[in-house]
């Protein structure tokens, strides 16, 4: 709400009504009975969260606009994400039966939307920008983050670039001199920062971030697909499932 009274945005609130799926966890017998249970658990929540957007949305003068849907949810969200400039979600929401959606709703609907998405703690008392860092590695996923996040960076006080290195050669450094000269065209004002890239690189680029106290953190996501990151470990899942601070990703 305030992201769209800073911004002269629209506001649209969504909430998904998931199928009611019951885990393996319940005796066949008891499926039935637990499907009317959760039906209406269900029900009730959506009824909460627009109750919630309404009584928030009174507070500021912005356009704003309740939507309802059914389905799947990142799909929902997906679908809907079409028409966004850019999609914020919390950092913990999750699509039930765990067995099946393992990861935090916003992992999936950043590999799917095609849009910029903003993740965002549970208890963040306000989205202020002062101090930026942009992860920058030059991939595609990041060129796109940091085009995405263009007109946060321009109300930021601060934008630092900290770049996961593969060597010290002079075209990376050049690399990054680039960018920061690209943004400043635009108005925006930048620092950088550079770090050697080693085996850790999202253990490294965690800590990094941890330490700087930063207001947002801007970075492109899955450069790696989400089931090897899943496995393996990897930058996205590990920073958007532990950022202290709200973290704009785009895919």
């Amino acid at each position: 709400m305030e992201l769209a009274q800073q911004m002269g945005a629209r506001l649209v609130g969504l909430h998904v009504l998931p199928p009611t799926d019951v885990p393996h966890i319940f005796r066949a017998g008891d499926v039935a009975s637990e499907l009317v249970l959760l039906g209406r658990r269900l029900v009730a929540d959506a009824k909460k969260s627009a109750q919630i957007f309404r009584d928030e949305a009174k507070e500021g003068q912005i356009e704003r606009i309740w939507l309802e849907a059914s389905g799947d949810v990142a799909e929902e969200i997906c679908r809907r994400a079409r028409y966004a400039d850019l999609v914020i979600m919390g950092q913990y929401e999750a699509q039930t039966p765990i067995e099946r959606h393992p990861l935090p709703l916003a992992n999936s609907v950043v590999h799917k939307c095609g849009r910029p998405v903003l993740v965002v703690p549970a208890g963040q008392a306000s989205l202020k920008f002062g101090n930026v860092v942009l992860a920058w590695d030059g991939s595609r996923e990041a060129v796109r983050a940091v085009h995405d996040a263009l007109p946060l960076l321009l109300r930021s006080g601060s934008v630092q670039i900290l770049r996961i290195a593969r060597s010290t050669a002079p075209e990376e450094r050049t690399d990054t001199e680039d960018l920061a000269s690209h943004l400043a065209k635009h108005g925006v004002h930048v620092e950088t920062n550079v770090l050697e890239k080693s085996a850790a690189e999202h253990a490294l680029l965690r800590d990094q971030i941890d330490q700087g106290k930063y207001d947002l953190v801007v970075m492109g996501a899955y450069s790696h697909p989400p089931w090897f990151e899943f496995v393996f470990g990897g930058a996205t899942a590990s920073i958007l499932s532990s950022s202290a601070m709200p973290v704009l990703v785009s895919h």
